[in-house]
């Protein structure tokens, strides 16, 4: 560039460009501060080339005006030298120590170049170097000036890089107090997280990013939210968990940062040919439960240089453990919602399950016993001689009743089992039932006579009811058999028919799509008291259903 008019010689017009230096505090971006600081610079001191050389957080370097090859070498040869020095170690100048101001003459082109340290404080942070034309020479006032704004570029400099940072800082703590209280304020997991999503991408300067779940039956990697361009064509995308970058996070368990994914062997660019998206840039974070890794956070892409940074990585892999936990927390709301939504079904059925056993039986032999009343009066009239043989017929209809009943309170809740326990309830239980003759009822206590919890005591028991209920109804079994015994700090319990038995399989499928009461029922309640269950049935061979139950609790975890 050619010196501007609009500055007078240092030496006629003072330091009045430092003024302007300090206007240039506006900026909040580092890079475009050494540009206006530079060109600034070389305009107070009529120099018509420049170079500027910030060593901050990062490295930064800016150019103004024509720098021949010879100029550009010598400037490099500065720059680098002072580069490694500050590698090696801080350079400061002592108090009062004036500036070494280095001067080199272009053999060629007589071109004049200087060169001055920044200085903040009194530590090097750089250089500064300006090119004046052919002929020149440095004089005190430039010599002074060049020194002056070397020392404010220098604190300037710092001053809005440790802003930057600050408001990086800032920016990144108010974006993980917007995600925190998104990701606690609903159980919309996919809501939450598509916002989320939205909010990295902008706060990291991503071209695109998605959030990846792990399909733990097939070993693969969904694209559950991605955001960016391609979002229409990646949604519910599968990705085998060992490609690519992402994939070696998941598998791994490891952030990664990588600028050039070209550069990089675990780069896979099959997701690119599928969608036309060019990756360049990646850094992603494994989401992880408990140390178990459930899925992927990826950005792609940083918009502006030199790319994604450690404090992006680190600032995605917080992110990464917040979604974690909002989406565990979301399953374990669903978990409990189908839980609770399970439990009402079961006491739906079981309320119709009672209502049918009411009407088949009870209510039944009511209506019977209102109608052989009615008749009874009519023999007393005209027929008592026959009066007595229907009474006889109704003290057996009523006996009947009450029996079924007696059964029915008693399979509902029996007082016996918190009093007296599981052996001596089912032994009642069993005397009940045959009372009403078929089948034939075979218990055998194994000399079991100790004492459960109430929980697995009444779930051991409702198990038992439900398993003998299958056989009497559905099996037309003629002999029933209730085994219990010990073994292995366990009680078995064993209901056994010689009724015609089932498919397993076909019996299950419809049980799964229906969600009626039966070996479904069973099975969950087995597992809330960490009991085994085991069906055996084959085709007019008869069932045999075994309960295994611990004696004592698990150990509860730390």
């Amino acid at each position: 560039m050619s010196a501007s008019s609009s500055y007078p010689d240092a030496a006629e017009g003072g330091f009045a460009f430092i003024d302007r230096l300090g206007e240039l505090t506006g900026h909040r971006d580092i890079k475009q501060f050494l540009n206006s600081a530079l060109r600034e610079t070389l305009q107070a001191v009529n120099s018509e080339a420049g170079s500027l050389l910030f060593l901050g957080d990062q490295s930064l370097m800016v150019r103004e005006g024509d720098l021949s090859p010879e100029v550009e070498s010598q400037i490099s040869l500065w720059e680098d030298g002072l580069t490694q020095r500050l590698k090696e170690s801080s350079l400061q100048i002592r108090e009062r120590e004036s500036l070494p101001i280095t001067t080199h003459v272009m053999e060629k082109t007589r071109r004049l170049l200087v060169n001055t340290p920044l200085l903040q404080d009194r530590r090097l942070t750089g250089s500064l170097t300006a090119v004046f034309p052919p002929g020149q020479s440095l004089s005190l006032s430039k010599r002074q000036a060049l020194a002056s704004c070397a020392r404010i570029i220098g604190n300037l400099a710092r001053t809005i890089e440790e802003l930057a940072i600050a408001q990086s800082s800032l920016n990144q703590l108010t974006f993980l107090c917007e995600t925190s209280r998104a990701l606690v304020s609903t159980l919309d997991v996919t809501a939450v997280l598509e916002n989320t999503m939205q909010l990295a991408t902008r706060v990291l300067n991503a071209s695109a990013s998605t959030l990846m779940l792990l399909d733990e039956d097939t070993k693969e990697l969904v694209f559950e939210i991605p955001h960016g361009e391609k979002r229409d064509v990646l949604t519910s995308y599968r990705m085998p968990m060992h490609e690519g970058i992402a994939g070696w996070v998941a598998t791994h368990g490891t952030p990664a940062l990588v600028n050039d994914v070209h550069q990089d062997d675990r780069f896979s660019d099959k997701v690119d040919a599928w969608t036309g998206f060019l990756t360049q840039s990646v850094i992603c974070a494994p989401l992880q439960i408990k140390e178990r890794t459930i899925g992927v956070l990826e950005l792609l892409n940083k918009i502006s240089e030199p790319g994604f940074t450690d404090d992006d990585l680190r600032l995605l892999s917080t992110l990464a453990a917040q979604a974690g936990i909002a989406i565990e927390n979301a399953r374990l709301y669903r978990s409990l919602r189908e839980e609770r939504d399970r439990i009402i079904r079961i006491q739906e059925e079981a309320r119709h399950e009672l209502a049918r056993d009411l009407h088949d039986s009870t209510v039944q032999s009511l209506a019977a016993i209102a109608m052989n009343i009615d008749y009874i009066r009519g023999l007393v009239e005209h027929e008592p001689e026959s009066a007595a043989e229907r009474l006889d017929e109704l003290h057996e209809t009523v006996t009947k009743a009450s029996r079924e009943t007696r059964t029915l309170l008693f399979e509902l809740r029996p007082i016996i089992l918190g009093a007296k326990g599981l052996v001596p309830t089912l032994e009642t239980y069993v005397e009940q039932l045959q009372e009403e003759g078929s089948p034939i009822f075979h218990f055998n206590d194994g000399g079991f006579d100790k004492r459960l919890s109430d929980k697995v005591e009444a779930t051991t028991f409702i198990i038992v009811q439900e398993a003998i209920n299958n056989a009497r109804k559905h099996a037309k079994a003629r002999n029933i058999w209730l085994n219990l015994a010990e073994a292995d700090e366990h009680l078995l319990v064993a209901v056994e028919d010689d009724g015609r038995g089932f498919d397993l399989e076909k019996t299950r499928e419809a049980y799964d799509q229906h969600s009626r009461l039966g070996l479904l029922s069973m099975q969950e309640r087995a597992d809330l008291v960490d009991g085994q269950l085991s069906v055996q049935s084959k085709l007019d061979k008869g069932t045999k259903i075994t309960l295994r139950v611990p004696l004592s609790p698990p150990a509860e975890q730390p």
